[in-house]
Order: structure tokens, then sequence, then C-alpha cells
């Protein structure tokens, strides 16, 4: 019985529920013991080291944000597999020849972007 007890308040729907509660509280205690401060007219823009800097206009065409969003995806894979390789493991070259081809994808991707840069 103590075992399918343990077994019940371990599971993941439980333990989740749990976590959100504990949160949740924590959060609702902070808010109630930080300090509130005055409503100003700089409260609520962005952080720029106390200088009042405009918001660039700055338009992203989906042929760049993919090829960004293509070199976000390759380095977290990179960071993905390099993270889980065992420590103990005998195939070193793997990560390594893994490493290496994620870079040479990457240089032809910025390459490629430079190239189409300057032909403008």
């Amino acid at each position: 019985m103590n075992s399918n007890f343990v077994e019940i308040i371990s599971s993941p729907p439980l333990v989740f529920i749990f976590f959100m509660l504990a949160g949740w509280i924590l959060l609702s205690g902070a808010n109630k013991i930080a300090a509130k401060g005055e409503d100003s007219e700089g409260k609520h823009l962005h952080y720029s080291c106390g200088e009042d800097l405009e918001v660039p206009n700055f338009n992203l065409n989906y042929h760049q944000f993919f090829r960004l969003a293509l070199l976000f995806g390759i380095l977290h894979i990179v960071a993905l597999v390099i993270a889980t390789i065992p420590a103990g493991s005998d195939i070193l070259f793997l990560p390594v020849l893994y490493l290496l081809s994620a870079g040479i994808g990457m240089y032809i991707l910025l390459e490629h972007h430079e190239r189409k840069s300057s032909d403008r």
C-alpha cells in the first residue's frame, strides 16, 4: 500500500499540479511584499541604459527570417546532441564530425546571406 501511494503522488500530472500551485503561492506572496513604485512615463518602455532611444524600423522578410530560424535550429540541435553524449564515451570522433558538419552548414547559410546582401 505504501508503494502504491508513492507511485500515485509521484505521477507526472500530480507533480505538475503541485509545482504549479507552489509557484502560484510563491508568486502571490512575493507580489504582496514587493515594492510597488510610482507609475511613470518610462516605466513600461524598453530598457536602454537610461537613454531615450527610438525603436528602429527593422523589416525582416521571410527568407531572412527562415535563414535565421534555421541557424538557431542547427545551433540548438548541436547543443542537444553534444550535451547528451555519455561522459565515458569511446566514440569521440562522432561529436567532432557532427560539430564540423554543423559548422559547414552554418558557414554556407551565412556565406549565402552575405553574398545576397552585397549584390543589392
